[in-house]
């Protein structure tokens, strides 16, 4: 859970709405990014009802968030699809984060990581690619 202090009192913002942020920010992508798990698989059914219900912190190993002294960090695991520049979706992904957690929080996170766990066409090729900013 972040906590963020400001002059009208404490703010709480759970797990599941930096997953909202998050996720909006990657579907913005369009189909060349999917979301997968720090193995490189798809989400699977229990873990995903389980973070439906609050059982589960995040959303089934896609996205992590620490938070931290400097702020909060953000881990986020994709699949780009082959063919697609790496570079630009991690950045456009990375710049997306930053302004949507300072529009709705009112500031930015300390750091946000996107690893690429492969890349798909039919089947997904495993990759292990950090892009950090």
């Amino acid at each position: 859970m972040l906590n963020i202090k400001t002059q009208l009192g404490n703010i709480n913002f759970s797990q599941n709405i930096i997953n909202k942020i998050v996720t909006e920010c990657v579907k913005n992508v369009g189909d060349r990014v999917i979301l997968l798990n720090y193995k490189g698989k798809y989400m699977n059914v229990v873990p995903g009802l389980a973070s439906k219900m609050n059982l589960y912190d995040e959303e089934a190993g896609c996205i992590h968030a620490d938070e931290t002294d400097q702020g909060i960090r953000i881990n986020v695991y994709i699949a780009v699809r082959f063919g697609v520049s790496i570079k630009k979706v991690t950045r456009e992904i990375i710049n997306s984060i930053y302004e949507n957690f300072e529009k709705f929080m009112g500031e930015k996170p300390a750091r946000v990581t996107v690893t690429v766990t492969g890349t798909f066409s039919k089947n997904i090729a495993k990759r292990h690619i950090e892009v950090s900013r």
